[in-house]
């Protein structure tokens, strides 16, 4: 039409060839020993990865780890013929075709299930584009972000801190600046932790405590109390994720941020904690939250409240990389104790992570993003091929 403005390069979505099979892949590994946090403690490592194939045989990769059979039910139970049936292999196109099926459970595994299907959505998209995901999503305004490392963790047994003094000292040495440890069973002995470990690090050294939903609204006070003399940057949830009261109390109790939403599913809910005040920082999940299209909606409603978006990273290598590409295109903001986004690197044992490579930071705690196309790596499944427990295909 004459007058109108041509969208740019970077924020076309073009139309995306028919898929036409969608491989799912349940993948499982067993740690070298237990690790966990203040409600569990765990000993394996599980995951469903996707893989879209389109009409002219390219593909891209999508994960979610929560519960992998559950949605691998739900992709093959419904979603994968909404996907398959689909002219238009776009991202938005698929989203809502999906969207479309629910009835119900549209905050549950499904979403889940949705989210895996996005990310690879997305991934094939840029592929076929041959551009990062990040300049599909509209641009990226960062190459490289600062990285928190995500422990340590705790330990079944006498001592669950027996080895926290052993992982910090690795975590220094392989250049992280800042720390987010696993707490939540001892307020007093933690307190005393953290402060033996600010002296160490000095006081710009950001350092956080995620009690992981293992605290009542009067305990995690108490926990509060303790770390607060060590200024923790945030207190990370504290209690259960669908407790949106308790929330809005500690939001308002807390000395320090109060800081979730990596077990909230879709935009709504985030909605919800956001309206009422009740976070300081959300942490959406990707491979959970509904992936980049759910995502983008989470971040532009965190940003018009003015709140830091730092996402939660857990699982393969698919999500790390997916996590990456979304932390490109966020805005940054100067948060409670730190300039955000940041990324969250989960040091444990975790063969899935590096099976496209080994990943770590640089000596200045930072993160390259990379600028391949799609997530930025090469998918192949004999990367993962001893840890496979389940395969299945889906197509017209």
């Amino acid at each position: 039409m004459a007058g109108a403005f041509p969208q740019s390069a970077a924020m076309q979505t073009p139309q995306g060839a028919r898929i036409a099979r969608i491989d799912g892949f349940e993948i499982v590994c067993t740690l070298p020993e237990p690790i966990g946090n203040a409600m569990r403690f765990f000993d394996r490592r599980v995951t469903l990865l996707l893989c879209l194939t389109d009409a002219d045989g390219q593909v891209g990769w999508g994960e979610t780890w929560s519960m992998p059979g559950a949605a691998a039910a739900a992709i093959r139970g419904g979603l994968a013929q909404a996907v398959l049936a689909q002219a238009d292999g776009a991202p938005r196109v698929l989203w809502n075709a999906m969207a479309q099926t629910l009835t119900y459970d549209r905050r549950g595994v499904t979403t889940m299930a949705m989210s895996a299907i996005d990310i690879a959505a997305w991934d094939l998209a840029a592929r076929r584009a041959g551009m990062p995901v990040a300049r599909l999503l509209g641009g990226a305004v960062r190459h490289e972000v600062p990285a928190y490392v995500s422990g340590p963790f705790l330990k079944p047994g006498g001592d669950p801190y027996r080895d926290f003094e052993r992982d910090i000292d690795g975590y220094l040495r392989d250049g992280f600046k800042a720390m987010k440890l696993r707490l939540g069973l001892d307020a007093r002995a933690e307190g005393a932790l953290l402060t033996r470990l600010r002296r160490r690090v000095g006081d710009a050294f950001p350092l956080m405590a995620d009690l992981n939903e293992g605290a009542t609204v009067r305990s995690a006070l108490v926990f509060a109390q303790h770390f607060a003399p060590s200024d923790l940057v945030w207190l990370e949830e504290p209690i259960r994720h669908d407790n949106l009261p308790g929330y809005v109390q500690l939001s308002k109790a807390l000395p320090m941020a109060l800081a979730g939403g990596e077990a909230l599913l879709g935009v709504t809910p985030f909605r919800d904690f956001l309206a009422q005040g009740a976070l300081d920082v959300v942490q959406p999940d990707l491979a959970l939250c509904g992936g980049f299209t759910e995502g983008l909606k989470i971040a532009a409603l965190a940003d018009a409240y003015g709140v830091p978006v730092v996402p939660h990273v857990w699982g393969t290598a698919i999500n790390f990389y997916a996590s990456l590409q979304f932390i490109a295109g966020l805005p940054e903001l100067r948060g409670p104790g730190l300039r955000y986004p940041m990324f969250e690197f989960d040091p444990s044992y975790n063969p899935f992570r590096d099976m496209c490579g080994t990943v770590g930071v640089r000596s200045d705690g930072r993160i390259a993003i990379p600028d391949g196309p799609g997530l930025g790596i090469e998918v192949d499944p004999q990367q993962f091929r001893e840890h496979l427990v389940d395969q299945w295909s889906v197509t017209l």
